[in-house]
């Protein structure tokens, strides 16, 4: 943890940042086209006796595509952002080095977003929130975004407890009453929280119906979600789930965990929410305690559509619309 982590922006801009600035270069120079002649300039040059306007105007464009082709790979060759325990230094310049130091102590949140075109080749920017003020920090053209997230919240000052805090324990005397009992209203099991077991790989999708479960104990009495569990409380442990993280232990999926409630669910909701740990027969289970919210939890889902849901009987409930509406006038004052 203590080694810095370098981080250069995907070379997908370079090619992005070529391709504007080559449409800037051409409209300049259609523009100055239209103000001056080009080839009566040239043949009052001395140089026009030995070398012909065309000639001179190849070697030209030659030059100055070679000028801006150097330009962009050296500004993206050196500018880069180094992870360290604290905060986050951005270096960039090409004669003149500029550094600039994000302190991550104070980081409440941290989101990414992706154009269509980041979506497709994998790179997109996070977004940081500081609890001293409202306007976000920006990482841009980051590769993989969502993996170097959960690497700034493990480098944050505070670890773990910056983001929600946690309480580990080697027993859990609530699993263990948890496991007696069969799911209900306040009570469901998942096996996992990202790994699908049958397809033996990351399922964005669990990660989803784990945080539709959330938001339904949220909007009702609140309740314990028991991560490791299987539906007939087999305990199976969260060992896959591990390693498929970058830091492959409890903090990392912890971190991994917030970075995925603040994107569908929001911060303000994660003082609502605590992960307690324990161990059955050396197998890592998270408990997930939440309490009711004192306002409506909305989901975002796909194409940041809001959708909201409820606790019915062992089950989670979507509401429409309507029903919502109707849902939240009947649970006031509360919300």
């Amino acid at each position: 943890m203590g080694k810095p982590i370098i981080v250069k922006k995907s070379p997908i801009v370079i090619v992005k940042n070529f391709i504007l600035l080559q449409i800037g270069a051409i409209a300049v120079f259609f523009m100055l086209a239209a103000l001056a002649n080009y080839a009566a300039i040239y043949r009052t040059l001395v140089i026009s006796h030995a070398i012909s306007f065309h000639v001179a105007e190849a070697v030209f464009i030659f030059l100055a595509e070679t000028a801006i082709v150097f330009f962009i790979f050296l500004r993206w060759y050196k500018e880069s952002y180094h992870i360290r325990i604290g905060e986050v230094i951005h270096s960039r310049g090409i004669l003149y080095r500029h550094r600039t130091t994000i302190p991550l102590e104070q980081i409440v949140s941290a989101s990414y977003r992706q154009s269509p075109l980041g979506k497709l080749t994998k790179y997109g920017t996070i977004e940081l929130t500081s609890s001293n003020t409202n306007k976000k920090i920006r990482l841009e053209d980051i590769p993989n975004p969502e993996e170097y997230i959960e690497l700034i919240l493990q480098f944050s000052a505070k670890g773990g407890s910056a983001f929600g805090g946690k309480n580990k324990t080697e027993t859990s005397p609530v699993l263990a009453e948890l496991l007696n009992s069969g799911e209900h209203e306040n009570l469901e099991f998942k096996s996992t929280f990202r790994w699908d077991m049958r397809q033996n790989a990351v399922n964005k999708i669990l990660e989803k119906s784990v945080m539709k479960t959330i938001a339904a104990f949220l909007n009702s009495q609140g309740g314990h979600l028991v991560m490791g569990v299987d539906d007939n409380k087999a305990v199976v442990g969260l060992a896959s789930d591990f390693s498929s993280l970058i830091r492959k232990d409890a903090d990392g999926f912890e971190n991994h965990f917030t970075q995925i409630f603040h994107n569908m669910l929001g911060v303000e909701f994660r003082q609502f929410v605590k992960l307690n740990w324990s161990q059955v027969d050396g197998k890592e289970c998270c408990v997930v305690s939440v309490s009711p919210s004192h306002k409506p939890a909305y989901l975002k889902g796909d194409n940041n559509n809001e959708e909201f849901y409820i606790r019915t009987g062992n089950g989670t409930t979507s509401l429409k619309l309507s029903e919502a509406n109707a849902y939240i006038d009947s649970r006031q004052p509360r919300f």
